[in-house]
């Protein structure tokens, strides 16, 4: 097993340039003290809501047996992912090159046969993993809770949030270590990665509907034109794009994806049936579950344009990381260390 791993370790750092960074990122990086508890904090939260789904004492009906991991997932797991994971992603990557930068070692990382380039994907790429042991324990224990539930455990729902929390994380530390390596102290480094944390999270609806009040009270932009371009906007977060890609895949039928674009706006009921059928080309229709009465917007026929389709919104959402990694390099290769 030595000799295999062994060889498996030499496979790696001759195809990849960046692979011996990265492994020696995760190495440093699992040392810290403070990340592990960070970590165990974390998951601790994370468990909470699957322990409640394990002694759940009441007998539930077919329905909710059969949507229940659904809704869970929906209600519970995709707020403490978005508000928790770039919490964690932060404390683990804001000093990846800024530490370095002001301690004089990154010269010496340098000094050897990385490129700039090899130590930012290394970097991304090793942080990544710091991260991803602790949400893949956290993940796996919610998946057994769930299994063992009353609820319907269905594998490739489970797997397809398992998919988009772990390209969410990317993401994240894409944006943090971007950030390191564009800022010459850890402190500039820290806040700067706190002010996109916040903006993303809490600001960027504030950003779209901005948008939208602007085109309609400066350029006389109303109707479905003036909310294509709130949905538009509002898609580009990359907090906004894994919820709604989650509750897409979450959802079931046609309309899927319509309500789950549906559910981003929370507006009067006027506009709210022109966003449902001029935007998104459906119907809105109430449903009843055993959830209470709720608003849909179901498929009319005709389908979700495509700039609002789920393979549009992954793409534009994977673009995050390309525009993190071309701003931080282009800052990281011309700054002076």
């Amino acid at each position: 097993m030595s000799a295999q791993n062994e060889g498996l370790d030499g496979a790696l750092r001759d195809a990849f340039d960046w692979y011996p960074v990265a492994k020696k990122e995760f190495r440093d990086a699992i040392r810290s003290k403070g990340l592990w508890v960070l970590s165990f904090l974390f998951t601790a939260l994370f468990l909470i809501p699957g322990a409640q789904v394990l002694f759940l004492e009441e007998n539930l009906g077919r329905q909710a047996q059969d949507i229940g991991m659904q809704y869970f997932i929906s209600s519970s797991y995709l707020n403490i992912v978005t508000l928790l994971v770039p919490i964690v992603v932060i404390f683990a990557g804001y000093a990846a090159i800024s530490e370095e930068r002001t301690s004089g070692s990154l010269k010496v990382l340098l000094s050897l046969p990385f490129s700039r380039r090899d130590v930012i994907i290394g970097k991304v790429i090793g942080r990544s993993a710091v991260v991803g042991v602790p949400l893949l324990v956290a993940l796996g224990l919610t998946g057994a809770f769930f299994a063992v539930s009353q609820f319907t455990f269905k594998f490739d729902v489970f797997a397809w949030f398992t998919l988009f929390t772990f390209a969410f994380t990317l993401v994240m530390v894409a944006f943090v270590v971007s950030i390191s390596g564009a800022m010459s102290t850890n402190l500039r480094s820290l806040a700067g990665a706190g002010i996109v944390y916040f903006y993303i999270s809490f600001g960027w609806n504030s950003l779209a509907n901005a948008v939208g009040d602007g085109l309609a009270d400066y350029l006389g932009v109303t109707g479905a034109l003036r909310w294509q371009a709130v949905l538009f906007v509002k898609l580009l977060s990359p907090t906004q794009a894994y919820k709604t890609l989650t509750n897409s895949m979450l959802g079931e039928g046609d309309g899927a994806a319509m309500t789950a674009r549906y559910s981003m706006f929370q507006q009067d009921q006027e506009s709210m049936g022109t966003i449902c059928g001029d935007v998104l080309n459906g119907n809105p229709q109430t449903v009843q579950s055993m959830f209470g009465n709720r608003t849909v917007c179901e498929s009319a026929g005709s389908s979700l344009p495509l700039q609002f389709s789920d393979p549009a919104v992954f793409v534009s959402f994977f673009l995050w990381i390309g525009l993190a990694a071309a701003i931080s390099y282009y800052t990281f290769d011309r700054v002076d260390l």
